[in-house]
């Protein structure tokens, strides 16, 4: 079923002595996707649904949905979610040599630290693990360097599910296939992801629905602030996921799905939350996800 598995590390630099590691063992993934020889039947033999993206498939665990929105940017991205948590997966494009997620982490807690929040690095399974605690959420970074290619999960949940919503997050992580491909890419550029056709109709819905929203919203700031004599502040829509995917192997989620806990994000987007406009809004998370080299 499987071909024979590649290392997701390669050579790895030493790391100092009492900082977290940054190489992963060769038996535990993510792992390339050539190294498996059947995908469907690997996500198959976990239990798990999954969604083939190109150069990302995502596996879905039993009981978890999979959501898709636009990022600050416009851009797609899919999230893994439950009542505890949201797991957000990316694969970037990576040089030969090993080091750029330690790099990465190192660009992301400047970039918190700087926006207030409560910064740690953690050794985790695969070595370092960013986590910052800001007022109401906890923000958890893992990742990996792979063949090429760097690997990480976002995983987002409240103070009180934290632990448990890292637990998830790893499930997810360990589980990723990377396709890196053999062109040129700027290191550190999100890999491009091949949208499935129905999941792209709900994507240019959503753009189409978020322009017209944006447009109302200036027209009327313009309008009252014509009134008061006053400047018109920028529009700002709240979002919510543009759609939900199913995964393939999954079956779709049944009536009476339990209502969400509090949200586990600075951008009050709950998991599970009924969807009907892109997430998109100007808190500190998302000026963190909307660099597209983090």
């Amino acid at each position: 079923m499987f071909g024979r598995k590649k290392s997701v590390t390669g050579d790895r630099d030493a790391a100092t002595p009492g900082e977290p590691a940054d190489s992963a063992p060769s038996t535990t993934g993510p792992h390339d996707r050539s190294s498996v020889g059947d995908v469907a039947r690997y996500y198959t033999d976990l239990g798990y649904g999954h969604l083939d993206l190109g150069s990302l498939v995502i596996g879905v665990p039993n009981g978890r949905d999979l959501n898709v929105a636009l990022d600050p940017n416009g851009q797609p991205e899919f999230h893994v979610v439950t009542t505890v948590s949201r797991v957000i997966p990316r694969a970037f494009a990576a040089p030969k040599s090993a080091g750029q997620w330690r790099t990465m982490v190192a660009a992301m807690r400047e970039q918190l630290e700087g926006q207030g929040a409560e910064v740690t690095v953690e050794d985790g399974p695969w070595g370092r693990e960013l986590v910052a605690a800001m007022p109401g959420a906890v923000f958890r970074a893992i990742g990996v360097d792979g063949h090429r290619w760097t690997a990480e999960v976002r995983i987002m949940a409240t103070p009180e599910l934290a632990e448990q919503a890292a637990e998830e997050g790893r499930e997810v992580f360990k589980h990723l296939l990377v396709n890196r491909g053999d062109g040129p890419m700027p290191v550190r550029e999100v890999l491009p992801l091949t949208i499935p056709d129905e999941i792209q109709q709900a994507l240019v819905k959503a753009q189409s629905q978020l322009a017209a929203q944006q447009q109302a919203q200036a027209y009327q700031q313009q309008m009252a602030a014509g009134q008061q004599g006053q400047p018109a502040a920028q529009a700002r829509p709240q979002g919510q996921p543009a759609a939900q995917a199913r995964p393939q192997g999954q079956p779709a989620p049944a009536a009476g799905t339990p209502a969400p806990a509090p949200s586990p994000t600075p951008t009050r987007e709950q998991p599970r939350q009924p969807e009907s406009r892109p997430r998109r809004d100007g808190s500190a998370m998302d000026r963190l996800r909307s660099t597209d080299d983090l």
